[in-house]
Formats: C-alpha cells, sequence, structure tokens
C-alpha cells in the first residue's frame, strides 16, 4: 500500500525556490531577463558565424564578409559542443539513475536519524517542558501565558539536557 504524504512533509523534503513564490515578480523579472541575456551570449557568436556559412545571399546584401577561418572555427565549435553536449546529456542521465536507484534502495529503507534517541529526546523534552511550563494540556489549553524570567530557557540548555541523558 502506498503511504500518503501530507503537504508539510513534502515542503520538508523539497527544496523550494523564491523563484516559484507567488509575489515575487521583481526577482522574476530581474532573473529572467538576466537568463534571456545569458542565453544570447551564447548563441549570438553562432548566429554571427552561421549567417555567411548558411545564407550566403543575405550576407552579400548586408556586406557581410566570409572568411576560412570563420568556417574553420563554426566547424571546429560545432563538433567540439555536440561532442559535449552529448556526454553531458549521458552523464546527467547516469547519474540522474544512479541517484534514483540509490534513494530507492538505500535512503528510503534506511533511517536516516537514530530513532531510539529521538523517542527520548522527545521524552525528555516534555518532562522538561512539564516541569517548567506545566502539563501538556495545560501548555495547550492556555490562551495567554505570561513567561517568568526565571522560565526562559538559555541558549545551551536544552543541548546540556540531551548531552547530561546522553543523547547530545
Amino acid at each position: 500500500m502506498k503511504q500518503r504524504v501530507t503537504r508539510e512533509e513534502v515542503k520538508e523534503r523539497l527544496v523550494t525556490d523564491a523563484y516559484f513564490q507567488k509575489g515575487r515578480s521583481a526577482l522574476k523579472t530581474r532573473q529572467t531577463i538576466l537568463t534571456i541575456l545569458a542565453w544570447l551570449m551564447v548563441l549570438v557568436p553562432f548566429v554571427w558565424l552561421a549567417i555567411p556559412l548558411t545564407l550566403p545571399n543575405l550576407a552579400d546584401r548586408i556586406a557581410f564578409r566570409t572568411y576560412l577561418e570563420e568556417a574553420v572555427t563554426f566547424d571546429f565549435l560545432a563538433l567540439f559542443l555536440g561532442i559535449s553536449f552529448l556526454i553531458l546529456i549521458l552523464t546527467f542521465a547516469l547519474l540522474t539513475l544512479r541517484n534514483n536507484r540509490r534513494f530507492k534502495r538505500l535512503l528510503q529503507k534506511q533511517s536516516m536519524h537514530d530513532e531510539a534517541a529521538l523517542e527520548k529526546r522527545k521524552e525528555l523534552l516534555e518532562a522538561f517542558y512539564e516541569e517548567r511550563f506545566g502539563t501538556k494540556e495545560e501548555r495547550h489549553g492556555a490562551k495567554y501565558y505570561a513567561v517568568a524570567p526565571e522560565q526562559n530557557i538559555g541558549e545551551r540548555e536544552i543541548q546540556e539536557l540531551f548531552r547530561r541523558n546522553g543523547v547530545g
């Protein structure tokens, strides 16, 4: 049977990107423009070299001269980048398959944390909170609660509690 995952669990598991959040129009605009400019910087040299080679009539009309070095450079770049593109696709596909296989075989079956230590920490925290702030029912039932200065939790107090009890 498939395990149901809540929206909160999905948010914890996945990485979020501010670009895709609602209301981030300035960020979206800036990043989109930068992406388009970056791609133009990649593509313009190829178009510049390809015009005289693929459209000689247009090159003659706009007084675009073709030199042998340009043709050799274009051929070299096309071959080099074509091979690089194929190697990248193959590498990314293999790494994706390896990662998916590893996730299915290892990460889904293996607990990434010590369950016993986690339960002990939860019990220690509950006892600590009960001692400091009252029972869970009282804490959750209170509509307003003023924390006395002596009840404040120190910066390292919980870490010390865990270390004293062997789960830190």
